[in-house]
């Protein structure tokens, strides 16, 4: 299956789908059954009631569509969203089959309730299921500069996916030389969604808003115009929540869907085109350390469900409290923790092959004791370090450092955003593990998710970091069977399998 239409089959490539049908040959694509859908729509023509997709179209053929705000009227530019975020036709999130409707202004006021005090929460989402709300709009209150009002609307929505464990993604304005509008691009706990060309406003949250400084946008994808681009990234998210809610290694684990984990899993997953980059230190003491965990245009660039799609079949892999105890991880992995202040988290990795990249996220949520209280952020550092031959942590900032790996950065510390990006490439081989820190301001526990993709070695099938008896253990034992030793993933353990272990041995 290609994607059609607005994002076009090109598109399908970039985003990395084609990829994933191809790595899952022979098994379930992920479509998005089971995963129920909100698409809230600015009202067109200056009618209230055109904020929904034509419903009688084929390409929604039975899709169950539930209007939140009143009769919802066709409107083109919902119809355009609707297209790539779940249609039959034109997304890769075609199995979604329930879909709710908002008109922009009345979900601000009848579903988030804002300007209603204090004490009157958000409404909860009409069922369990919907997890994603795709905002391809733009506003503010008093235009571009954040107020109040703006930062009660984005608390709201912050709060409301806090407790409903809910992922918005939501358009930045278009054109690269444009205002960022607050509503919904400047809240925390989403994702701010840019276009692959780059043609979209970024920049920080000015003054005026909650979090001063904060990177935005997080992540690219494919799109004409930012409303494409939204609905592209909605629709992988969708085939994410439904792999962890029905993949054998995730079902049980109710970590799995967690809104934090799935923006990491998204995040870290995403493929980062030359030119990208977070502005490391490259000289003195502090080389490799960034303070500002995104690209300054594309956050973490392109979305790419495939590598999203491994991390998080890789499993929740936890963290421990010292370094030493840390045992050696996949390659590609996801972890929830709840972490005390002060508290630190280690994480192994190895490789007995030179790393072509590393990509490293930390993300976590603020908290409020009601839906308009200016709410806490804890703050998170994130460090790599070599594990030298006596089993001792050795940084990697500094000049020293700079041996082991040929770009990137090995450290990500900034104090105002909530997500903290390692991106390191041709990382030399061996044994390295992951500190996670909760520094800043001292308060009640904190959670927060860690995701790590880095490329696996061929042949090795326990994803150990070594090519060796144990993985030609597993090709012998699994001869002509179809699980254990399959190491090129075709469905058959054979003589292509046992040549990958034989050809990376050692």
């Amino acid at each position: 299956m290609a994607l059609l239409s607005l994002v076009t089959a090109a598109g399908a490539d970039e985003i990395g789908y084609d990829a994933l049908v191809a790595r899952l040959s022979g098994q379930t694509i992920p479509n998005g059954s089971g995963i129920r859908l909100a698409q809230v729509e600015a009202s067109g023509d200056g009618t209230a009631a055109n904020y929904g997709p034509d419903q009688a179209a084929a390409e929604f053929l039975g899709k169950i569509f539930v209007p939140q705000s009143g009769v919802a009227t066709v409107s083109g530019h919902a119809n355009a969203v609707a297209q790539i975020y779940y249609s039959n036709t034109a997304s890769i999130a075609s199995g979604v089959s329930y879909v709710y409707l908002w008109e922009a202004n009345n979900f601000i006021t009848g579903a988030l309730r804002y300007g209603q005090g204090s004490t009157i929460a958000p409404l909860t989402p009409p069922s369990t299921l919907m997890k994603i709300y795709n905002s391809s709009w733009i506003g503010g209150l008093s235009g571009t500069t954040p107020t109040a009002g703006d930062n009660e609307i984005l608390r709201r929505a912050d709060f409301a996916m806090n407790r409903d464990d809910t992922l918005y993604v939501v358009g930045m304005n278009n054109g690269a030389t444009s205002l960022t509008y607050p509503l919904m691009a400047m809240g925390f706990h989403g994702l701010s969604v840019g276009r692959m060309d780059g043609e979209h406003s970024h920049g920080l949250v000015p003054t005026g808003g909650d979090g001063v400084g904060r990177m935005k946008p997080e992540i690219v994808a494919p799109g004409g115009a930012t409303s494409w681009s939204t609905p592209a990234i909605g629709a992988v998210a969708a085939l994410l929540f439904q792999t962890a809610a029905t993949h054998p290694n995730l079902a049980t684990n109710t970590n799995a869907d967690e809104t934090t984990v799935i923006k990491a899993v998204m995040m870290a997953g995403a493929r980062h085109r030359a030119g990208w980059t977070n502005n490391p230190t490259l000289t003195g003491p502090a080389r490799g350390l960034t303070t500002k965990p995104l690209d300054s245009i594309y956050g973490v660039d392109v979305v790419n469900v495939d590598r999203s799609h491994r991390i998080l079949t890789g499993g929740e892999r936890d963290g421990v409290a010292t370094s030493t105890a840390a045992i050696v991880l996949p390659p590609a992995a996801w972890d929830f923790e709840v972490i005390p202040f002060g508290a630190t988290r280690y994480w192994r990795i190895r490789s007995s092959q030179t790393i072509s990249e590393l990509s490293i996220i930390a993300t976590w949520n603020r908290t409020a004791s009601n839906a308009t209280a200016l709410p806490v952020m804890a703050d998170m550092n994130l460090t790599l370090f070599r594990v030298d031959g006596t089993g001792a942590l050795v940084a990697l900032e500094g000049e020293d450092g700079a041996a082991f790996y040929a770009s990137g950065n090995v450290a990500s510390r900034s104090t105002v955003d909530n997500v903290e990006h390692i991106y390191v490439s041709e990382l030399l081989a061996g044994e390295y593990v992951i500190e996670a820190k909760r520094t800043g301001v001292a308060g009640t526990a904190a959670s927060f998710s860690l995701a790590w993709l880095m490329p696996p070695m061929s042949g090795d099938l326990n994803e150990d970091g070594r090519v060796d008896g144990l993985d030609l253990a597993a090709v012998l034992s699994g001869w002509g069977g179809s699980t254990s030793g399959d190491a090129n993933h075709d469905g058959i353990v054979d003589g292509v399998d046992l040549a990958a272990v034989l050809s990376n041995w050692g």
